[in-house]
């Protein structure tokens, strides 16, 4: 079973000294406000240097990219429910 759909969001900063660090930023709770996931540890001397490597590490977090990076569901908490079902007696 997928968990939900993890939100993601890819960007480029450039800092003082002039090169480019790709930051991945997460929402949570389906909220418009995101927090630091990732960040390159080194920088790039192009935008489009950054953009590529920060899109590799995005394309990464996902098994299947046709769904998308998703929340680990914890299966033995299905199973447990199951069991729990079948003890009605």
């Amino acid at each position: 079973m997928a968990g939900q759909l993890i939100s993601i969001a890819l960007t480029v900063d450039q800092h003082d000294e002039g090169d480019y660090f790709w930051v991945l930023l997460e929402s949570f709770d389906n909220s418009m406000e995101f927090e630091p996931l990732m960040e390159a540890a080194k920088g790039f001397h192009t935008y489009a240097e950054a953009l590529q490597a920060g899109y590799t590490v995005l394309r990464g977090l996902s098994e299947d990219l046709n769904v998308g990076p998703r929340e680990e569901v914890d299966e033995s908490v299905f199973a447990e429910e199951d069991d729990a079902v079948g003890e009605l007696d």
